[in-house]
Formats: C-alpha cells, sequence, structure tokens
C-alpha cells in the first residue's frame, strides 16, 4: 500500500535528516516571522523590487501574485540581472537565504551605489558582511537544512519589511488568516497522515507516475514555478510549467493529441482573473473529452494569501513524498553542487 511507502519508518530510509519534520514545523516559522521588528521607516512607496535566485526568489514571486490579486503595490522579482529602472520612491529588498549567492551579492552592491532605500534578508554570509559595510538595514533568517526548505522564513520575514515600510498596511489580517490555514493544514500532511486523507501524498503519487505538466494562472504562477523547481531538486525528475494567459496561445496545441506520458496539473485560486478562469475551464473540458486526465489543485478556502501559502505548502510537501516514493534521498543536488564547483 502506498501508504505504507510513505509511513515514518518509510521516510527514514531515505531521509536521515528528516526533513519532513521541517515542513511539519513550517506554520511555526511563519507565525514566528510574521510577527518580527525591522529597522526601516514607513515610506510612500510606490514599488518594490525584490532581488534573488533560486529558492530565495521563490517568496518574491509568490507576494508579487498576492500584491496582483489584492490590488496591492507592484513587487517586481529580480533573478541574476536588473536592467535600469527608477529608483525614486522603489523599496529595495535583497534576499539569499544562504547570504552568499554571487548575482544576488552582485546586486545588492550595485544598487547600494545608487543609494536605493533597501533592506536585506540571509542567514548571514558575505550578503550580512555587505550589508554592514553599506549600513543598509539587514534582516536574519534560519537556514532549514537548504534554503529550498526556509521558504516561510523569507516569504514571512519579506512580509514583515513589508508590513514596516508601511506598504501592505491594509493587508495585516490576510497575514494573520494565511498563518492559521497553515497550522490547520499542517495535520493533514503529516507523515501519520495515510494518503486517503492527505493530500500530499496523494498528490506525489500523481506526478511520479508520469511527467507533470504544472499549469498556473496569473495568480499561481509563482506557486506552478516553485511546484516545479522543488519537484527538481528533491524528486530529480523531469518537469515543464506554463502560466496564464501566455499558455493559451502556445501550450494548448500540444494537447492535439492524448499523450499519456503526461498529465496536466492545474493550480486554481478564485482569484483568477475572469477570462483566465472561463480559458481554463475550457481547456479542461476540452482535455477530459480527449480522455486526459486533469488534476486541479487548490489552496484551502481564505483570502487570497492564505490560499497561495496552503497551496505551496501541499505541493512543496508532495515534492518531499514524491522523492521518497522514487527512492531518492532529497536532500542531495549533486549536479548543482558539480556546477558551483566548475564555476
Amino acid at each position: 500500500m502506498l501508504s505504507d511507502s510513505l509511513s515514518d519508518d518509510a521516510v527514514s530510509r531515505f531521509d536521515s535528516r528528516k526533513i519532513y519534520s521541517v515542513y511539519q514545523s513550517w506554520p511555526e516559522f511563519a507565525e514566528k516571522d510574521s510577527g518580527i521588528s525591522v529597522p526601516i521607516d514607513k515610506g510612500e512607496y510606490e514599488r518594490v523590487i525584490y532581488v534573488a535566485s533560486g529558492g530565495s526568489a521563490s517568496a518574491g514571486d509568490i507576494i508579487s501574485d498576492w500584491l496582483l490579486a489584492s490590488d496591492g503595490v507592484e513587487l517586481s522579482v529580480f533573478k541574476g540581472y536588473l536592467p535600469k529602472v527608477k529608483l525614486s520612491k522603489a523599496l529595495v529588498i535583497v534576499c539569499s537565504t544562504s547570504g552568499g549567492t554571487g548575482d544576488t551579492i552582485r546586486l545588492c552592491e550595485r544598487l547600494a551605489a545608487q543609494k536605493a532605500t533597501m533592506v536585506t534578508i540571509s542567514s548571514g554570509g558575505r550578503l550580512k558582511e555587505v550589508a554592514q559595510k553599506m549600513k543598509i538595514p539587514h534582516v536574519p533568517v534560519p537556514i532549514e537544512l537548504a534554503p529550498r526548505y526556509s521558504l516561510p522564513h523569507t516569504l514571512f520575514t519579506t512580509l514583515s519589511v513589508l508590513r514596516a515600510a508601511g506598504v501592505i498596511a491594509a493587508q495585516q489580517s490576510e497575514i494573520k488568516e494565511a498563518v492559521e490555514s497553515m497550522k490547520k493544514t499542517a495535520p493533514l500532511l503529516s507523515v501519520e497522515t495515510p494518503i486517503s486523507k492527505n493530500p500530499a501524498k496523494h498528490y506525489a503519487q500523481l506526478v511520479t507516475s508520469t511527467i507533470p505538466k504544472i499549469y498556473g494562472s496569473s495568480i499561481t504562477k509563482g506557486v506552478a514555478q516553485r511546484f516545479k523547481t522543488c519537484l527538481n531538486e528533491n524528486a530529480k525528475i523531469h518537469v515543464m510549467w506554463e502560466s496564464a494567459p501566455e499558455l493559451f496561445h502556445n501550450e494548448v496545441e500540444s494537447w492535439e493529441s492524448n499523450d499519456r506520458r503526461f498529465t496536466p496539473f492545474f493550480l486554481r485560486h478564485t482569484a483568477e482573473p475572469a477570462p483566465e478562469r472561463e480559458r481554463f475551464d475550457a481547456f479542461i473540458d476540452i482535455l477530459k473529452g480527449k480522455g486526459v486526465e486533469c488534476v486541479q489543485i487548490r489552496g484551502f478556502d481564505g483570502g487570497n494569501l492564505s490560499q497561495l501559502v496552503s497551496l505551496v505548502y501541499q505541493l512543496d510537501f508532495a515534492t518531499y513524498y514524491a522523492a521518497v516514493l522514487r527512492g531518492i534521498d532529497p536532500f542531495r543536488v549533486r549536479i548543482i553542487e558539480q556546477l558551483k564547483n566548475a564555476s
């Protein structure tokens, strides 16, 4: 039985570090980091520039989508490179969970030289040293084994930065609701919860039986990319992802014939723009007419942020269970390590 293959004893054979216990602690991390004090004054910010790469960028992607859904301020995420941007009335957040991401640190130094209003976030490392040298406010975050397992730290710390800066004054209740949603979600995703009641274990079974094609809306595109990258890093599998509205102009044609090697995963949200919702529903009807099994996944009830957070929580945990089902240690990222050593 699948539930037996994902029991506490079973996961311990492939996960000596007990990564599942980190995932089960995500609500605790979120609650703590959502209430931290940040040394920055409130301002009249018209946009937020979020500089990060890899797992550290996921927080910015998700918050950007949340602000879009909630008619909030623009938050643009830049990964590795940054074009010429207007920095007046902009708040710059530079995040590297490890504190050692070279591209992120170089952009931090460049932006500091341009006198940008900045805050840095890291577990220490070179980014903290640069922030101290350049007198940039720095907010420490813990690192849970690896940056990808530390998402609540970076996400809710970033929200605390935005709160302190006066950027999300109108959305405070949503943050508290999101934390409560994670608390309610955690028992459902636990190792002790069988597959019949555990959505993460169920999705793990699905993503390991075929090649996932992950489809996000304008509101869930950050979660879609995060799902893809964690399947890559944890489960070491090939994954594809696309987001609306662009996928309706090209990706849909790849389903002209029912290629049973693939399964479409639709990440849904109640704040989807009406045209996207209508096209998603129509596309799913077309696929079902071709005999394609469509998987629709939603966050749990609540506001815009709560839905996104509970959605990413389910899917991140699913990527961990997918690694266990494949008999793989989810922690090791050998090829990434080889690339770092080669550069």
